[in-house]
């Protein structure tokens, strides 16, 4: 699978679905900004209560009886647990040119969803390539213990210090040697540390000494 990331701000994509695992791809989807279509004659009480407060569009009907439903949506996720509805929904999305994801078969999809951990801006992911879910779990929950909000809130600071930079130094090649020099393994054992204060020190520091140091060039 070749990685990427998209961005759904705003993008149609509709739901064939209403049990659990659609629930869980409709939250994700929720959470990155697209405009959410679920397909189906049913849904749970959380997925109802998202439909009456107008946060997803909710079409009552069952796929097999109402087919031409995916018309215009850019992602169609086939989540219904009828492995034979899937393939007749993938194949009516991917006809009509949308991206495919397939809960139960992803060789008849795209694309498939990656395990997520984010922190801020910071977003970690995870996947196995279909080899073994229960590993891509394993490692999601080890990259959630281990990389904590921290990361993110060092991201925040970062961005801000880049835009510092981009004023104060012209030049990218210039910025660029000044990045590699001052984010180093060093910082991320601080940040594991919980030592953001240090962390965000040693990044001052070096940019206060950047430019002060005698240079290596021949003469």
């Amino acid at each position: 699978m070749y990685p990427i990331n998209l961005n759904m701000t705003g993008r149609a994509c509709a739901v064939v679905g209403g049990g659990r695992v659609a629930q869980r791809k409709i939250e994700r989807l929720l959470d990155y900004g697209a405009k959410v279509t679920v397909i189906s004659p049913e849904l749970g009480p959380e997925l109802q209560s998202l439909a009456e407060n107008g946060q997803i569009i909710w079409k009552r009907t069952a796929y097999s009886k109402a087919r031409d439903l995916l018309e215009g949506f850019f992602c169609v996720f086939c989540a219904t647990d009828d492995g034979e509805i899937n393939r007749q929904a993938a194949l009516e999305a991917k006809a009509k040119g949308a991206l495919v994801n397939v809960a139960t078969a992803p060789e008849l999809g795209d694309f498939t969803l990656p395990g997520v951990v984010k922190r801020g801006p910071v977003q970690f992911t995870v996947d196995t390539d279909g080899t073994s879910p229960g590993f891509s779990r394993l490692l999601r929950e080890d990259v959630a213990q281990r990389y904590h909000d921290g990361f993110g809130e060092f991201a925040v600071f970062l961005q801000e210090i880049r835009q510092e930079l981009m004023a104060k130094y012209g030049d990218s090649q210039q910025r660029g040697k000044l990045w590699r020099r001052l984010l180093t393994a060093d910082i991320i054992e601080l940040i594991l540390d919980n030592d953001l204060d240090g962390a965000k020190n040693e990044i001052r520091r070096g940019i206060s000494s950047f430019g002060t140091e005698p240079s290596d060039s021949p003469r």
